[in-house]
């Protein structure tokens, strides 16, 4: 182990961040919080040539490249190119990106929208040279293993006074529980992204909400826990969502509602007086943490369903559903966050436990209208006064709901998985692919398009060649322009729910088409994978794990595609998929070696 102290300017780093050399590391570290006030503060210091806190890289090498895992400083670095890249000003002053040949160059491509004001408002080029001369200090810390850069966060960072009760419980943890309870906040959020991604990416997974507008991909108002009225916009930058996911895993996993007090929840991370995190360790292994994790969005997917149906029906907007059935008196001020927990362990315990399913919400929905009147809410949460209130909410709702015939964890249910894929392919086009169907859209003769599955045969082939364990998806029953959901819509006389851009078409209308159900037409796109000229371990690895969607009533077909021990050829040709092309790319000559290097 050595550590190297050294300065190094905005100018280099800047070059390193564009080049993704830095990297960040999101089983322990958190998203990018800080807002304008911080950022200009930041900006301020260093165009006063004030000295600001030392930043921490953890080195390693990638194919022969210096890489540098942001251990601390990911804020401050974020505030220092976001500013190079005009997303704010410091006294109504803006970074001129004419005086950074690099930046200029970027924001010609496209890669960053530079402001276009007057030189007034620009900082001149003494300052701006001045500024990318800046020395930061930097420690370069060259860890023996993974565990050590973990330990130096942790050590940092768990104490820091900026940081939420809940992210301090979380800073450094890195066992199934708060695994569990990162990567579900993830997914329902919709930030899901790679474990380790370029500092470059860290704003499209970042939160944001309207009035603080900073630029970030996620927004806080379009997310499920704000959209419902369950957290507050800013409560959720805080990672208040993380702590009700824990708090409900704790539930479920000890077989009883928790006592939701900050002392207890400090304990089950092993930072509280007593350390308490062996026992939800083990009893997340007891349960099974995939188990878990799959019951949670089985139920939240029902809960979704309810929304969803009864919205449409109301106002077709579902903004504050939850908040406006649940609160004493409709208003839309207060969050809802205790009455959201008994319905949801409600609907757990039916579910889950009883193997039911609900078929009447809008029962539902009338019986648990003014909740928070019925329930004990205070600021002692205790497990006697949690388990009366979700066994009275049982009592209400349980008339509407029926024994259930399909396997409690199918993955067909889960509206949140497909959201979730649909997220990911703004930052991993290659890994995803997108069709309406298999069948032609001429209003005249709608027969089954031979030229688009070979299509998606040459994706499938494109995807096996990603390298060796990546994973690509191919999904039937999504339109990705607004001009073919409008056509389909038409033709099919259906209604498409859209998530950004694309048309949530389904296939069922595929198989009305031929007369036949959605099980007939799975098993013939299956026979037809099955009889194509792809290789046999790859037609038998994506046959098995086929897997229908359901989303808001359409049901979508999710072809996951699996790269194996070396490159796979179709018809004696050889695709990848590039960038954001929607085409496979057959390769010849040199570029067919390259293909190879990615499976060695």
């Amino acid at each position: 182990m050595s550590i190297t102290p050294k300065g190094m300017s905005v100018l280099e780093l800047y070059r390193l961040y564009r080049e993704n050399n830095l990297i960040v590391n999101r089983r322990y570290q958190r998203k990018l919080v800080w807002g304008k006030s911080e950022k200009t503060s930041l900006i301020e210091s260093i165009l006063l040539k004030y000295p600001i806190p030392l930043i921490l890289f953890g080195k390693f090498k990638k194919e022969g490249m210096d890489m540098y895992e942001i251990i601390d400083g990911m804020q401050r670095l974020n505030a220092i190119f976001s500013f190079i890249e005009n997303q704010f000003s410091v006294e109504d002053k803006f970074f001129d990106v004419t005086q950074h040949p690099l930046a200029n160059e970027l924001s010609n491509q496209g890669v960053f929208q530079k402001i276009n004001i007057s030189q007034d408002n620009l900082l001149n080029s003494q300052e701006c040279v001045d500024f990318l001369e800046y020395s930061l200090a930097v420690t370069i810390y060259e860890a023996n293993s993974e565990k050590e850069i973990e330990d130096v966060f942790n050590r940092i960072n768990s104490n820091g006074k900026h940081l939420s009760a809940q992210e301090v419980r979380q800073a450094g943890v890195t066992n199934n529980f708060a695994e569990l309870v990162k990567s579900l906040g993830s997914e329902i959020r919709g930030d899901v992204s790679r474990e380790i991604i370029p500092l470059t990416e860290m704003p499209e997974i970042s939160i944001d909400y309207k009035s603080i507008d900073l630029g970030y991909g996620v927004l806080a108002e379009d997310t499920f826990w704000c959209r419902q009225g369950i957290i507050r916009n800013s409560d959720l930058r805080e990672s208040a969502d993380e702590q009700l996911l824990a708090d409900i895993i704790l539930s479920i996993a000890l077989g009883k509602p928790f006592a939701a007090k900050k002392d207890n929840f400090d304990s089950y991370y092993g930072k509280g007086d007593t350390d308490k995190s062996d026992e939800i360790k083990l009893a997340v292994n007891s349960y099974g943490a995939e188990n878990l994790r799959q019951d949670i969005k089985a139920t939240l997917s029902h809960i979704q369903n309810l929304i969803n149906s009864l919205s449409s029906k109301d106002t077709g907007n579902d903004k504050n559903f939850l908040r406006r059935i649940l609160s004493r008196d409709g208003g839309v001020s207060n969050p809802v966050k205790e009455p959201f927990y008994t319905l949801f362990m409600a609907f757990y315990d039916l579910i889950i436990k009883e193997s039911k399913e609900p078929f009447d919400y809008q029962g539902i929905c009338e019986a648990v209208t003014g909740l928070m009147e019925k329930i004990q809410v205070s600021s002692s949460i205790t497990t006697d006064k949690r388990t009366k209130n979700i066994n009275l909410t049982k009592g209400l709702i349980q008339n509407y709901f029926k024994s259930s015939k399909s396997p409690t964890r199918s993955s067909g249910s889960y509206a949140i998985d497909l959201e979730n894929y649909l997220r990911r392919s703004k930052t991993e086009a290659p890994n995803y692919d997108f069709k309406q169907g298999l069948f032609s859209l001429n209003s005249s003769n709608r027969i089954f398009d031979n030229k688009c599955f070979n299509k998606i045969c040459q994706n499938i082939a494109a995807m096996a060649n990603l390298g060796k364990e990546k994973k690509g998806y191919i999904f039937l029953g999504i339109s990705d322009t607004e001009k073919d959901t409008k056509l389909i819509e038409k033709l099919d006389n259906i209604s498409a729910p859209s998530f950004f851009p694309f048309g949530i078409v389904g296939i069922e209308r595929e198989a009305k088409i031929q007369g036949i159900t959605l099980d007939q037409y799975i098993l013939q796109i299956s026979r037809r994978i099955r009889d194509s000229k792809l290789p046999e371990w790859l037609k038998t690895s994506i046959n098995t794990s086929l897997t229908p969607i359901t989303y808001n009533d359409h049901t979508v077909l999710m072809i996951e595609v699996k790269a194996g021990k070396e490159p796979v050829w179709y018809e004696n040709r050889l695709y990848i998929r590039d960038g954001h092309e929607k085409q496979p790319q057959e390769l010849s000559g040199e570029k067919i070696s390259a293909v190879y290097s990615l499976f060695q």
